[in-house]
């Protein structure tokens, strides 16, 4: 049977979708890439390998900003795979984070955006992570803070609720932004934490349906279930009404996420 997450990221329109919403939406300046890149310093050589790669969008930063040395996109979706492949000079691989097709200390760089929490054991992906990572490389690791976006996803389960389609636990809440600094630390020793605090606020009603919907694959209403138009029209009226009842308000719904860095040691 194909996973809610298997199923969710086959397509990338989604994801794209939330990516987009987040960077055109948030109540603060949204920059996780900056952030990212920040940790790594990179001086445009590295052997990198991003696990979870998606959309491939951090890769073809990458790639426009003239990072010359190899680069390496890695997912377990084919789609998101595909979307790697098509940029000059990178390698898309389908393989799961927990296991790596790569030799030791491959990697001089090591990057997981906001995917861990998608892996069946964090532990022994990030196990992977220090294997495949060179002595004096550096692993940088991405997650949200716990119940991202919580006004939206209880206004899109509600409504799958509604329906009789029952909620499963999509993320490992293990892995968040509270949990993360200590998991990675028992694996790496010292680390960097980078903490950003945000919130996606919408002024009308139309990006925030879109976004909402965005995140039903989540949460059990993928792009062939029956009742997803009546799910989506019903969450419609929902929104339209909070905003005719709250004249000159906006949707604020808090967000967040941690940078968590750490150098492989050289022993």
């Amino acid at each position: 049977m194909t996973s809610r997450i298997d199923a969710e990221y086959a397509d990338p329109a989604p994801l794209r979708v939330r990516i987009d919403t987040h960077e055109h939406y948030s109540e603060s300046a949204n920059h996780p890439t900056a952030d990212v890149l920040a940790a790594l310093e990179l001086s445009g050589t590295e052997h990198l390998a991003d696990i979870g790669c998606g959309d491939a969008r951090f890769l073809a930063e990458l790639v426009t900003a003239g990072h010359h040395g190899r680069l390496v996109g890695i997912d377990n979706s084919p789609a998101m795979v595909a979307a790697a492949d098509l940029l000059p000079g990178v390698l898309g691989v389908l393989a799961d984070a927990e296991r790596i097709p790569f030799d030791d200390n491959t990697f001089d760089a090591l990057t997981a955006r906001h995917m861990l929490y998608h892996v069946e054991d964090p532990r022994v992906a990030l196990d992977e992570f220090r294997r495949t990572t060179r002595p004096g490389g550096t692993v940088a690791v991405v997650v949200n803070h716990p119940r991202n976006c919580p006004r939206t996803v209880e206004l899109v389960t509600a409504h799958a609720d509604t329906y009789g389609i029952e909620q499963t636990e999509t993320f490992h809440a293990s892995v968040d932004s509270d949990s993360l600094p200590l998991l990675m630390s028992e694996v790496f020793g010292a680390v960097r934490v980078h903490r950003s605090d945000n919130a996606l606020v919408f002024d009308r009603a139309e990006p925030l349906v879109r976004f909402a919907e965005s995140l039903f694959g989540l949460y059990g209403v993928p792009a062939d279930h029956p009742e997803r138009d009546a799910i989506l029209d019903d969450l419609r009226d929902d929104v339209d009404d909070w905003f005719a009842a709250h004249p000159g308000e906006k949707w604020r719904d808090p967000k967040g996420y941690v940078v968590v860095a750490a150098r492989v040691d050289q022993g």
